[in-house]
């Protein structure tokens, strides 16, 4: 995992431990949706926040109980690059 996959990843487990409170032990990158019991509800909630975060759409179809946090966070890198915006750049703010 590429250092801005890494900083995606880090987006993602502090949103799931203030979300969902999922001890920080527990969200590492080989995790997956269903490891850490997030429901299809959960994994949607998870998908419009990474969207609008990082003002990229993410389609919540791609989620999946097997697909695990690092993937996630690649899916993430690979939209915003795909959108034509520089993964270095700042996340979109709200």
């Amino acid at each position: 995992m590429d250092a801005h996959a890494q900083e995606t990843l880090s987006y993602i487990t502090s949103f799931l431990q203030e979300a969902f409170g999922l001890p920080v032990e527990r969200l590492t990158a080989e995790a997956t949706f269903a490891s850490l019991r997030l429901d299809s509800i959960a994994q949607v909630e998870l998908f419009v926040t990474l969207s609008d975060h990082y003002g990229v759409h993410l389609d919540d179809s791609l989620a999946s109980e097997q697909l695990t946090l690092g993937a996630t966070a690649e899916l993430v890198d690979s939209e915003r690059a795909r959108a034509g915006e520089s993964v270095s750049a700042a996340p979109a703010q709200k």
